[in-house]
């Protein structure tokens, strides 16, 4: 199983603040097209949109 570290290295990820799970790559089909997501967490919650800054309400903003 992949670690947060490798995934980070093979998608050249440069955040230190993605945490990448165990079974973290799923397959699914958008617009008619073959597909794959990669799910990982923010490990931290951010105030407001570091570009806009609109504020973060009930989970609006992630990175």
């Amino acid at each position: 199983m992949p670690t947060s570290n490798d995934m980070q290295k093979v998608l050249d990820i440069q955040d230190k603040n993605l945490i990448f799970k165990d079974d973290c790559v799923t397959y699914g089909v958008l617009k008619g097209r073959k597909v794959k997501y990669i799910d990982c967490t923010l490990s931290y919650t951010p105030a407001e949109c570091e570009k806009c800054h609109a504020p973060n309400n009930d989970y609006s903003i992630y990175k």
